[in-house]
């Protein structure tokens, strides 16, 4: 486990790509597993208590950990959030009875689908599930869609290893790597519905430049962790077979972090660049590498070494 005290990092729990449960899903794994992992829906995130995460559109489908048994023995420890378990239905009916009882009503118990193993049919209904909380224009929607579009990518330069890094309480929406650069990065995504793109800077409310400067005090304090933290996330979805499938790098040995997060907004209008980009640009030029600026169908990404209208890199400015 990671805890920070002044931004600085200390490790009580080292994740390690040896660890009994890795190994056990790499060398016997089991039907379920490999349905998601073949699922081009679906992305798998390495947690630093040595766990893994199965999103859908920014919802978990599963956290998934182990229990120790005995010193050759592992068990599976999962669970799914409530909201995303459909109900069984009737075959004729997509309507549920209500019963009585004298004076009372009341709902009968009623069965959950069949998992099956996370077979197509399964799946399908859960992810349904999941995007009547997080649709495709919501922010968990966008962060999912920019990792699966990169993911099935077959020009890409970079992808993303990490969503919802955590520290603290903080979480970091994602982090990318780029293979061209050789740089790992943090990435802030926002919605232009986000009140914190336009708040008052003389009232005491958070803003995303106090949000980016956080970010970037972290990074500076925890560079050489980072590095090393994701060169072991890459060895882990390398060996479980999740990494994007365009990606052939025995490891990100030789990688650096950049210390600086770049700024995303994923759902802009041409109008809302035109009336907010400057001023963003204008105020975040000095805590972020760059700003880039998307359209909700656009869900590419590239790390903004050049600069153009929606990609400003201030890489000049000491990022």
């Amino acid at each position: 486990m990671l805890c920070c005290k002044n931004n600085k990092i200390e490790v009580t729990i080292e994740l390690r790509k040896d660890h009994p449960f890795f190994q056990r899903l790499k060398n016997n794994p089991p039907l379920w597993w490999n349905n998601l992992k073949s699922d081009t829906e679906l992305y798998i995130d390495v947690r630093k208590d040595n766990s893994l995460n199965v999103y859908h559109n920014g919802g978990s489908i599963m956290k998934l950990e182990s229990i120790k048994k005995s010193k050759e023995t592992i068990e599976f420890k999962a669970q799914i959030h409530f909201e995303y378990i459909p109900l069984q239905l009737d075959k004729e009916s997509d309507y549920l009875p209500f019963k009585f009882k004298g004076e009372n009503i009341y709902m009968p118990e009623h069965k959950t689908i069949d998992i099956n193993n996370f077979a197509k049919q399964s799946i399908k209904k859960i992810k349904k599930r999941i995007k009547m909380f997080y649709p495709n224009d919501s922010e968990k929607g966008i962060q999912g869609r920019y990792v699966i579009n990169n993911k099935i990518s077959k020009s890409a330069n970079g992808f993303f290893i990490d969503t919802e890094y955590q520290y603290g309480d903080k979480r970091i929406d994602m982090v990318w790597v780029d293979l061209i650069e050789k740089k790992i990065a943090f990435v802030e995504l926002k919605t232009i519905g986000d009140a914190r793109l336009y708040v008052d800077k003389t009232k005491n409310q958070e803003t995303v430049e106090n949000q980016l400067e956080k970010y970037y005090k972290f990074a500076r304090a925890n560079r050489d962790h980072l590095v090393k933290y994701y060169n072991e996330v890459y060895d882990i979805k390398r060996e479980l077979g999740i990494l994007p499938a365009f990606v052939k790098e025995e490891s990100l040995k030789g990688y650096k972090l950049i210390e600086k997060p770049i700024f995303l907004v994923g759902d802009c209008t041409r109008k809302w660049i035109n009336k907010n980009a400057d001023d963003l640009n204008s105020h975040l030029k000095n805590i972020a590498f760059g700003c880039v600026y998307h359209g909700i169908k656009t869900l590419n990404f590239k790390i903004p070494y050049k600069t153009s209208r929606n990609n400003n890199c201030f890489r000049l400015n000491g990022a």
